[in-house]
């Protein structure tokens, strides 16, 4: 590249054209004028960056009312966090859609409740499946070879 043509590319940069343009206009390849622009070109020639700041937005949070800070460009916020996203869902359980939900019979306690169709779960709580699996039984084993041999007990005692 000559110096004329990177006197040429630093001029153009300055007016504001794209690296393309300039890549047409001169016959250089894209690649070389990007290289050539980050590291010979001065950094106060470099277009500057537009900064997109985020604005108040006439959306309010749809449980409590706050105001919405907004990003332009950005999906539109709906809730002011998330604390007040569940409470809301908490709250309006009835606006759910319920395509996705089937109705289940506990095998234990023969109550019936709902669940996603997809999660495949069989009982409505943790302790209906531990009764009805281990019939009410305690996470911990029972010993059987506890013998109680005082003999046993006190040699390891001391």
């Amino acid at each position: 590249m000559t110096d004329l043509q990177k006197q040429q590319i630093t001029q153009m940069r300055e007016q504001g054209r794209t690296y393309s343009e300039i890549s047409e206009s001169l016959s250089i390849a894209v690649g070389t004028i990007k290289a050539f622009c980050s590291r010979k070109a001065p950094k106060a020639s470099a277009v500057p960056v537009p900064v997109v700041q985020a604005t108040i937005t006439e959306g309010r949070c749809k449980r409590c009312g706050e105001p919405l800070i907004n990003t332009p460009g950005h999906r539109q916020k709906t809730f002011c966090s998330s604390s007040c996203q569940r409470k809301y869902w908490q709250e309006h359980k009835e606006l759910l859609r319920h395509d996705s939900f089937v109705t289940i019979t506990c095998p234990a306690c023969g109550k019936q409740f709902s669940d996603y169709a997809g999660h495949r779960r069989k009982y409505c709580s943790h302790s209906c499946y531990i009764t009805h699996r281990y019939g009410g039984a305690s996470y911990e084993p029972k010993r059987n070879d506890l013998s109680g041999d005082d003999e046993t007990v006190s040699k390891y005692a001391e």
